[in-house]
C-alpha cells in the first residue's frame, strides 16, 4: 500500500459499476489505515464520478478499481482534473496485451489512452496484479475469476493544465558569454567569412568560347543538328550556306492573309502579300513599344 499513497494524502477510490462494494472493503481498510488520520478517504463508483462534482486540484490520488475494461475515456479526463499537479492515478483493469476479436481493450491502447488524456506513465509501476504482491491480497475477493488483471499508475503533470510563464528575451538572461551586440548587421562582418569570388573562378573559366561551340539546334538544344533539320543547323555546321527557297502555296491562298490560309500554313501570323514577293517585316513590328 506504500507504493499508492501516503500518510496525509487525500485519496478517492472509483470502483466500476459491476463491482461490489463489499468485495473492495479490505481495501478501502488498508487505504485508510495507511494515510492516517491526517488523511482523507472518499469512495465514489465509475458512473457518478462527474456527478459528485469534486473540486479541481484537490486529491493527492485517484485509484480506479474496473472489473471489466472501461472504453468510455469521460474518466480519465475527469482524473486529471481533480488531481493535484504530480498528483498519482492508479487503474486496477483486466486488460489483454495482444488485440483478438473479441478483445474490448488492450494493455498498450490504455497506456496510449492516458497519455492521449495528458498523463505521464511510469513504466516501471506497471503490468500484471500479480507483481504487486502487496495489494494483491487486498483485491483478491473481486479478481478471483478474472485473468490478465494490470495495474497502471500514471502521474498528472507538476504544473496545472493551461498554466503558463512569461518568457524574458533580455541580455541579463542571456549567456554571459555572448555580452556583446547580437543583432547582425553589414558593419560588423568580419573579412575572413566572406568569399573572394575570384577564388571561384579557374583559367578554363576565363577563356573565352569559340563562337561555333555556342551553336546549338532551336528544337532539342544539342550541338548535332537533326536529321531533317530545317533551321539552317546542318547547313552552318558543315559551312556551307543555307539555300533560300520559295515556299510554295498548295491552295494557293497564302497571299490573302490570314484569314484565308490553312491550320499548318508558314506564313500564319504574316500580313497580306503580293504573288512571289518575300514577306519582309518593317522595323518598326519588330521593336517593343516602350
Amino acid at each position: 500500500m506504500a507504493s499508492l499513497v501516503k500518510e496525509a494524502d487525500k485519496v478517492l477510490v472509483v470502483s466500476g459499476d459491476e463491482v461490489c462494494l463489499n468485495d473492495i472493503e479490505d481495501f478501502v481498510i488498508a487505504v485508510k489505515q495507511h494515510i492516517g488520520d491526517l488523511g482523507k478517504l472518499l469512495t465514489t463508483t465509475l458512473s457518478n464520478l462527474k456527478k459528485e462534482n469534486y473540486g479541481a486540484s484537490t486529491l493527492d490520488v485517484v485509484i480506479t478499481i474496473l472489473k471489466q475494461p472501461c472504453t468510455k475515456d469521460e474518466f480519465l479526463g475527469e482524473a486529471l482534473r481533480i488531481l493535484k499537479p504530480d498528483g498519482s492515478f492508479v487503474i486496477y483493469e483486466p486488460l489483454q496485451t495482444i488485440k483478438q476479436t473479441d478483445t474490448i481493450l488492450t494493455y498498450p491502447e490504455r497506456i496510449f489512452r492516458l497519455k492521449l488524456s495528458g498523463f505521464k506513465i511510469k513504466d516501471t509501476e506497471c503490468g500484471n496484479l500479480d507483481a504487486d504482491m502487496e495489494n494483491k491480497n487486498f483485491l483478491k475477493k473481486i479478481y478471483n475469476d478474472v485473468k490478465d488483471v494490470c495495474k497502471i499508475l500514471a502521474n498528472k503533470p507538476p504544473f496545472e493544465v493551461g498554466s503558463s510563464i512569461p518568457l524574458s528575451f533580455t541580455k541579463e538572461n542571456m549567456s554571459s558569454t555572448k555580452k556583446e551586440n547580437t543583432v547582425w548587421t553589414l558593419d560588423n562582418l568580419v573579412d575572413e567569412d566572406l568569399i573572394n569570388e575570384d577564388e571561384l573562378l579557374d583559367e578554363a573559366d576565363l577563356i573565352k568560347p569559340d563562337a561555333s561551340s555556342l551553336k546549338v539546334c532551336s528544337t532539342t538544344g544539342k550541338r548535332k543538328a537533326c536529321k531533317d533539320c530545317t533551321c539552317g543547323l546542318a547547313e552552318e555546321l558543315s559551312g556551307k550556306a543555307a539555300q533560300e527557297t520559295s515556299v510554295k502555296s498548295s491552295c494557293g491562298n497564302c497571299y490573302l492573309g490570314d484569314a484565308f490560309r490553312c491550320a499548318s500554313c508558314p506564313y500564319l501570323g504574316m500580313p497580306a502579300f503580293k504573288p512571289g514577293e518575300k514577306v519582309i517585316l518593317p522595323e518598326a513590328q519588330l521593336s517593343v513599344d516602350s
